[in-house]
């Protein structure tokens, strides 16, 4: 059955049992893509861990007009999330290499996404003269999520954050919870040596106990000193992912894999 992300507002008359207007993307995809009729079914999620069954109820649909209603069926039963709320703060990478880190940390589980400028980064979002095109970005990504999150059948869409700098980013990692940054020096110690040593969990941790973790992921030019003195400053845990050399969009993607496999979410 079809999945698809509908913002509360929207859902809202459905909740209270009238029939509601979908906005024109979302009816475009049900009916021009999808090519559902009316009667046929589909699932609807908030992104904020609510599902429901609903079902088409009225389509006009003419070359240049598209209108289609919708009627709530009833709510669906959602998984309990897991143990790990992950957050992934990337510098912002070069190309369309943050679309391919938030919708494939998406589907990792990644609970929130802190995109930031590096000492090193080569995008610069947060000058006076970008701010605009910052704000389109960010709203980019939102949708990103939100179909990932639709694709991979989670109930929860990803939060993305304003764009900020290292300092926001580092500070609210370590404020909630432990922050790894990744690092290539080759002295860093691993990160499963690491959780060896500080399991995510406690040995008489209760079952619904939850580790909040951020993971830090610099640029493509590696971490400035200054950088580096921050994070420690701050508390964060400097780890590596082992010999292997890992591009900035696939080192996020691995170490969530490896978290999530701690926390017994994969696998």
């Amino acid at each position: 059955m079809s999945r698809i992300y509908l913002s509360p507002s929207i859902l809202e008359p459905g909740l209270r049992g009238e029939a509601f207007d979908l906005d024109f993307e979302t009816a475009k995809k049900l009916v021009r893509v999808l090519r559902l009729t009316p009667g046929e079914t589909f699932v609807a999620f908030d992104g904020m861990g609510g599902e429901w069954e609903c079902a088409l109820v009225e389509v006009e649909s003419e070359r240049k007009h598209l209108r289609a209603r919708a009627t709530v069926i009833a709510e669906r039963e959602v998984p309990a999330a897991g143990r790990l709320h992950l957050m992934v703060a990337q510098a912002i990478p070069k190309g369309d290499k943050m679309e391919f880190v938030l919708q494939k940390g998406t589907e990792l589980g990644v609970a929130e996404f802190w995109p930031f400028e590096a000492e090193r980064s080569v995008p610069r979002l947060l000058g006076d003269d970008d701010g605009e095109r910052a704000t389109l970005r960010a709203e980019r990504w939102r949708r990103i999520v939100a179909g990932a999150a639709s694709q991979c059948g989670r109930s929860q869409v990803p939060i993305i954050h304003a764009i900020g700098d290292f300092g926001t980013a580092v500070s609210s990692g370590t404020a909630q919870g432990r922050c790894f940054m990744l690092d290539e020096k080759p002295d860093t110690p691993g990160l499963r040596e690491v959780l060896a040593q500080a399991p995510l969990f406690a040995p008489d941790a209760a079952p619904d106990d939850v580790a909040r973790i951020m993971l830090l992921i610099g640029p493509e030019g590696g971490w400035g000193e200054r950088e580096r003195e921050w994070a420690e400053r701050y508390g964060a845990e400097s780890v590596g992912l082992g010999r292997l050399v890992l591009r900035t969009e696939t080192a996020a993607l691995a170490a969530a894999a490896i978290l999530q496999w701690e926390a017994g979410d994969l696998g």
